[in-house]
Order: C-alpha cells, then sequence, then structure tokens
C-alpha cells in the first residue's frame, strides 16, 4: 500500500476489529471444538489413519494444474508472491486440504522409491474468499492413498457413517454421484473438450440450468445429457437398473455403473438411506470416480470421493486415492451443546 494511502489522520471506517469472514472461537467454542476434533481422531486411528498436517502456504502451481481446481475455485484463492531476493514464487494460503495432501503423499513416494498405501487424516485450516459466511473453514478430513477399486471406496463410506456416529450424528443419509459418468454423458452428447471443461464446472458449482442449456445446444445428444437430471434413485435395484438405459446411449459407463452400485451396495449393507445423484461432486475437477455427500438434518455433514488421478497431476507418481472432508465448525453448529462429554 502507497504510503500516501493510509495517515495518521485518515479515519477508519467504521466496522469491527475482525477482517470479514473470520471467527473467534472463544473458551465454550474451543471446549465444543475439541470435543469433537478428539472424537473425529479417534474415530480414524481406529480405522487405521494417522494424522498430519501441512504448511499454511503452498506454491500456486499444485492449484492451478490441470484438473485440480475449478476456475470458480482458483478465482477464491488467497495468492501473494513470496519473496526471496530478487526472485520468488506464487503461493497461496492453501485453499484445500486434499491437495496439500496429495503433495505430501507425493514427496513420501519420491523419497521411499514407491507410492506405498497411506492413511492419513488431519484437520487443519484452508482459506477461500467468500463474499457471505467464513474464509477461514477448519476442516477435518482423511485420505486413502494407493488403494483403489470398491473396497476402498466403501472402507471411506462407512469410516464416514462411523465419524458421524461418533460425534452423536445418527439421522444421516447420502448422496451418491460418479464424476467419470457425467465427463462420459458430455463426451458422448457430442461436446467439444472446452464445452466439457465448462459445462462440467457448471455441474460442480450446482448451477440448475446446465442441462437444459446443453440440451438446447446440442439437440443430438439429448438423451445422454439428460441422463444427468434423471439419475435418480434410491435403491441398489434403481442402481442395477440403470445399466438398461444408460449403456444404449453411453457404451463406455459400463465401469463407472458398476463401481456406481458396489457404493451404494455398501451402504445398503450398512443401513445408510442413500440417493444416486448426478450432480453430486463437491467444487473441484480431481474427482474421476465415486463422489458422495453425508447430510443430517437437512445440512452438509461430510463430503467427499475418488480421485485417482490427483497425485501424478500434481507431480508424483500415479496412484489410486480419495478421501473426504468436514467443515469441523459447521459440525458443532450443528450438535450446538449436545456435543457429547
Amino acid at each position: 500500500m502507497p504510503e500516501s494511502t493510509l495517515t495518521m489522520e485518515t479515519p477508519m471506517p467504521e466496522q469491527g476489529l475482525r477482517s470479514n469472514g473470520m471467527r473467534d472461537l472463544g473458551p465454550g467454542d474451543m471446549a465444543r471444538f475439541r470435543r469433537i476434533e478428539a472424537r473425529f481422531l479417534e474415530a480414524a486411528a481406529a480405522a487405521g489413519y494417522r494424522e498430519i498436517r501441512t504448511p499454511t502456504i503452498e506454491p500456486l502451481h499444485l492449484f492451478t494444474a490441470a484438473g485440480t481446481l475449478s476456475p470458480q475455485a482458483l478465482d477464491r484463492v488467497y495468492s501473494f508472491l513470496d519473496w526471496d531476493g530478487w526472485s520468488g514464487e506464487r503461493v497461496v494460503l492453501r485453499p484445500d486440504a486434499t491437495v496439500a495432501v496429495a503433495r505430501w503423499y507425493a514427496e513420501q513416494g519420491r523419497a521411499a522409491g514407491g507410492t506405498a498405501e497411506q492413511r492419513v487424516s488431519y484437520v487443519q485450516p484452508v482459506y477461500r474468499f467468500a463474499a457471505d459466511g467464513d474464509r477461514e473453514v477448519w476442516q477435518c478430513g482423511v485420505e486413502l492413498f494407493g488403494a483403489g477399486g470398491a473396497t476402498a471406496d466403501a472402507e471411506l463410506l462407512l469410516l464416514a457413517r462411523d465419524t458421524l456416529g461418533a460425534l452423536g450424528i445418527d439421522a444421516v443419509s447420502c448422496d451418491l454421484a460418479h464424476a467419470g459418468l457425467v465427463r462420459l454423458a458430455f463426451a458422448a452428447a457430442g461436446l467439444s473438450v472446452t464445452e466439457q471443461i465448462e459445462a462440467y464446472d457448471r455441474v460442480l458449482e450446482g448451477d440448475p440450468g446446465v442441462t437444459a442449456d446443453l440440451v438446447a445446444s446440442h439437440p443430438q445428444g439429448a438423451a445422454a445429457l439428460r441422463l444427468l437430471s434423471e439419475v435418480d434413485g434410491i435403491s441398489v435395484g434403481y442402481v442395477a437398473n440403470l445399466r438398461a438405459a444408460v449403456l444404449p446411449v453411453i457404451p463406455a459407463a459400463a465401469a463407472a455403473l458398476e463401481e456406481l452400485e458396489a457404493a451404494a451396495r455398501a451402504l445398503e449393507a450398512a443401513g445408510v438411506p442413500f440417493r444416486v445423484r448426478a450432480g453430486t461432486a463437491r467444487s473441484f475437477e480431481y474427482y474421476s470416480g465415486i463422489t458422495f455427500r453425508f447430510t443430517a438434518a437437512g445440512r452438509d455433514c461430510i463430503s467427499g470421493g475418488r480421485y485417482d488421478g490427483l497425485a501424478e497431476t500434481i507431480g508424483g507418481v500415479a496412484a489410486p486415492g480419495c478421501g473426504w472432508g468436514a467443515d469441523l465448525l459447521g459440525l458443532a453448529d450443528l450438535l450446538g451443546d449436545e456435543v457429547r462429554s
């Protein structure tokens, strides 16, 4: 800031002393925070997930790599130049924990000369600009690297259910989707690569008009595109029946449908109500397979999914990966004063 823009005679604006989007945690808030944090870490440790922590500042290029964050998400990062003499690099306040943990895993693989299976947990803040609401979000989550397939997906889904149960959140349901199925539908409809990226960004941002707009501009692909809004069922049998509707239009979707059905079977066997919904992926582009979102009392609790290409995208060795995260303070708000001691 130039010196002339602010002097001792310049009146300060009428506002609070805290920066916008930040919140204080008083003694009572911290007591609830620590109880939820402890329950989360205990549930993760019981499943073999060991706690790590990554730096608050990370290189920007991790998040601009192809397929990492959507353009909308990149518009919300806090970025600045980290000076080093006459040179420096563009860095960010960590906007996403999964990418940072994947960077950690990639470096572990380089040091060990391989991609061993790793189960890790974390509790750390992420920073994203928001016009309203929190800009510092305390995220708790788990990541599983080096294990692919339906077994790993089921492990993450059941751990999410168990973690919420350990917090005292029992009446949960789950939305299921598959990022690959969405991309295949766009390709089958004849969208160019650029159009697919733009359309997928709209899906990730929850744009309700994306299907209608795409059908209007690509009428020849209407059958494939309408599957995005019509995929909405609540049983394993429904997922199995999707093959009859999807495969004639999108033959390449067989593997995605098998993965979707396996996840639905895992939830059904565990007694967790679920709904298959195409547009439930989180607002990041790195997801490649199953995505999910757990809700309770009409509020989001935990969300995540599979991102098999992420470690390689940011410079590591190719390895499967999946995980989930939750807003710890959001869980505290959901529980109110009912956090069990």
